[in-house]
């Protein structure tokens, strides 16, 4: 499936939890004036046009808390939805011009953002989802050379160097595959999400031959695949390539995935869960699962960052339908997204006083420093921006606003 036809379409705190309106003046502590700017970093904004075109900016003396990205150099892409970093580093998903394949950017002599080297998919389609486990050893996903099939590559090099074949999983059905949405490492094990069924007509997800989520389990020591773990009650982990919807907590080690479920039907019997592998394990941990019912139905979890048992994802104030806004009374973009904090343990959530989001960007949040940087566009307000957020104190204060600068739909932070 296109990107463009994913944009257009698309792409939870008990019963008793009260959503209310959150501007971006509500009960943030107030953007310094910018004498407090940290000087050994570099700020890599995306920007983004509303046909998802835009530029990729590197800021270090030019850091505001009000940023207007006019006359600033930047690179421009024609699919600007974020990326990852690894060390000054950057990754995403597909060249400058949308050629299918795995991007590697770095900074120049001037900290400009350019292109180092390109790794090219052999598809066409949108569908190249990767990992960058380190500077020499990732993962992708390439249908053509094989659904059940996961790509080993250099992130240095930017050159395949192998493959790992999970086609001893098969069970001959139309729509087969390993890796293309879930591509997570802990320790010397690989998890890919594993889905096996058919594409309905009409539909861009696969539906499951069992409501089921599946992930196979590779240990990458001995070079073999170790288990596939099951957990019923939900369908579908992971969304899309460049909508990561997995996470690992660095405290505790746990590994957490989003499991969406059908967005086109949204079930209820087999809604949107969050679910997880405990440290150490290998299974699924059938005893936990945080399910989108609890805070707002019709709807399904769409980010994830996990830290010391805290889950940080958005949960919608109102039902909401990928497929059909009007079903609901809202469309999927709009400004109903609120960023929450549900503890694992007591699945409570908290919903954090940051500005609501329209879900035109689809980067999760992550920690720096102890604090936890957050990316709000909302459409009514004009707002494109970030918030930082200080899981001991519970203290959110902005760390910039774009102004007359498009959307907001990146951001990562290098360190000198």
């Amino acid at each position: 499936m296109k990107r463009n036809k994913f944009c257009v379409m698309m792409i939870g705190l008990s019963a008793l939890m009260v959503f209310g309106s959150c501007s971006k003046d509500n009960d943030v502590e107030p953007a310094p004036p910018g004498g407090d700017l940290p000087a050994n970093e570099t700020w890599i904004i995306y920007n983004a046009n509303a046909n998802w075109s835009g530029g990729i900016y590197a800021l270090k003396d030019k850091k505001a808390r009000e940023i207007n990205l006019s006359g600033m150099p930047f690179f421009q892409v024609s699919s600007s939805l974020g990326g990852s970093v690894l060390g000054k580093t950057l990754y995403k998903v597909n060249s400058a011009s949308n050629a299918q394949g795995i991007l590697k950017l770095g900074l120049n002599s001037a900290g400009n953002v350019t292109e180092d080297k390109f790794l090219p998919s052999l598809s066409s389609a949108y569908i190249s989802n990767y990992l960058v486990a380190s500077p020499t050893e990732g993962y992708y996903w390439d249908d053509v050379r094989g659904g059940l099939k996961v790509q080993k590559f250099n992130p240095t090099t930017m050159e395949r160097t192998g493959e790992i074949d999970f086609s001893s999983l098969s069970e001959g059905l139309p729509n087969e595959s390993a890796g293309q949405l879930i591509l997570a490492k802990r320790d010397d094990k690989l998890y890919v999400d594993l889905l096996l069924g058919t594409k309905q007509a009409g539909d861009w997800q696969v539906s499951p031959k069992n409501k089921e989520v599946a992930l196979a389990v590779y240990d990458l020591t001995n070079n073999k695949i170790l288990n596939v773990t099951k957990f019923a009650g939900t369908t579908n982990l992971g969304v899309f390539i460049d909508h990561v919807l997995w996470g690992l907590d660095e405290k505790t080690k746990d590994l957490y995935f989003v499991a969406v479920g059908d967005m086109k039907r949204q079930p209820s019997n087999y809604s949107s869960k969050i679910v997880r592998i405990k440290s150490g394990e290998t299974q699924f941990d059938q005893n936990f699962s945080i399910d989108i019912k609890s805070y707002q139905f019709p709807a399904e979890f769409n980010r994830l960052f996990v830290y010391d048992s805290k889950i940080y994802t958005t949960i919608p104030s109102r039902g909401v339908s990928y497929y059909g806004g009007a079903q609901h009374g809202v469309s999927y973009r709009s400004d109903v997204w609120f960023w929450n904090e549900i503890d694992a343990t007591t699945k409570k959530a908290k919903r954090l006083p940051i500005p609501a989001d329209s879900f035109y960007g689809t980067q999760n949040p992550f920690l720096h420093n102890g604090e936890i940087y957050f990316l709000s566009n909302n459409t009514s307000e004009g707002y494109s921006g970030v918030n930082q957020y200080n899981p001991a104190t519970g203290t959110v204060k902005e760390t910039f606003h774009l102004k007359e600068s498009g959307r907001l739909n990146g951001f990562n932070i290098i360190a000198d």
